[in-house]
């Protein structure tokens, strides 16, 4: 089974129900193998062994691979060559109608492509189910605020929603004021999980915010400038004379309370001079995925591991 679309908070949540329902078949103890790219680079028929073999202590076994440079089309046909023994659900983001996985999953016997598109009424289910869950009701204009907040990922919508939830929880009902207090902008939310996971060494989460920044919307060069600037403040932090905590103190707009640790942590762990290096670097992909968009892809892996490399 394919699970794709632009939503990848959407496509992860329907590839989890799969897994779910699928463990419920085999048994309790069902095995689950999660598999990407670092997987298939280390072990290029790794793929292969986890979906023909049974399990040695599990009742049955169920594949989940993402997506990638390594998991195409030809991997894929190789595969169901033979009898497939174990279930495997692919996970990937938006493709097109051309796409070579796509339309293998499409048109084999054996195999399905589930596409996962949001729109505005799941959206709005999403909200008053989760709202539901706390006795909480919702009217319709203070709903088209909070939708009007939330992104086009739904598992960063249902996170935030949560959170509202257990902010207004005991009121019956969720307000205006309640909505402007908790429930900040979805993409200024996930540009923060993306410079930071960057700051933070972290390529692997790094490249899954940023593709999923950019399914939900957000151009790379808009989230290639948040890098940019993010590492600008590590730097003026980094080089200040006092301490790092008063330097952190002079920024402007001020850090969050939440991300304030985290940041002087990744100041402490970069260095001024390692993060006089970094910069250039991040100037440059942006200057080249303004010039070349259609190669913002590899531009912004490329500069992800880089940094990477630097930590």
């Amino acid at each position: 089974m394919l699970v794709y679309g632009p939503d990848a908070g959407l496509v992860s949540e329907r590839v989890a129900a799969l897994v779910d329902a699928l463990s419920k078949n085999l048994g309790p103890d069902t095995e689950l193998v999660r598999l990407d790219d670092r997987d298939f680079a280390e072990d290029p028929g790794r793929l292969g062994v986890e979906c023909q073999t049974q399990s040695m202590f599990a009742s049955g076994k169920v594949v989940r691979a993402k997506a990638g440079a390594r998991l195409d089309a030809a991997a894929v046909k190789a595969l169901f060559d033979e009898p497939v023994a174990n279930p495997l659900i692919v996970e990937a983001g938006n493709l097109r109608p051309d796409s070579g996985l796509r339309k293998f999953f499409e048109k084999h016997d054996e195999a399905a492509a589930l596409p996962c598109y949001a729109d505005e009424r799941g959206l709005s289910e999403l909200i008053e189910s989760e709202l539901a869950k706390s006795d909480l009701s919702i009217d319709r204009e203070t709903k088209a605020y909070l939708m009007g907040r939330l992104g086009a990922d739904q598992a960063l919508s249902r996170g935030e929603v949560a959170k509202l939830a257990i902010y207004a929880q005991g009121s019956g009902k969720v307000t205006h004021d309640d909505v402007a207090a908790i429930v900040g902008d979805a993409s200024e939310i996930a540009l923060d999980n993306f410079v930071y996971a960057v700051s933070g060494g972290d390529a692997a989460v790094a490249l899954r915010e940023l593709n999923r920044l950019a399914a939900s919307g957000t151009d790379r060069t808009v989230a290639l400038g948040a890098l940019s600037r993010h590492f600008t403040k590590l730097y003026l932090v980094a080089t200040h004379p006092g301490t790092l905590e008063d330097g952190a103190k002079r920024l402007r707009p001020p850090l969050h309370y939440k991300r304030r640790d985290m940041f002087l942590n990744h100041c402490r762990k970069w260095g001024a001079r390692r993060l006089a290096s970094a910069l250039p670097l991040i100037q440059e992909a942006v200057r080249r995925t303004r010039r070349t968009p259609d190669l913002g892809t590899a531009f912004g892996e490329r500069l992800l591991l880089a940094l990477a490399s630097k930590v």
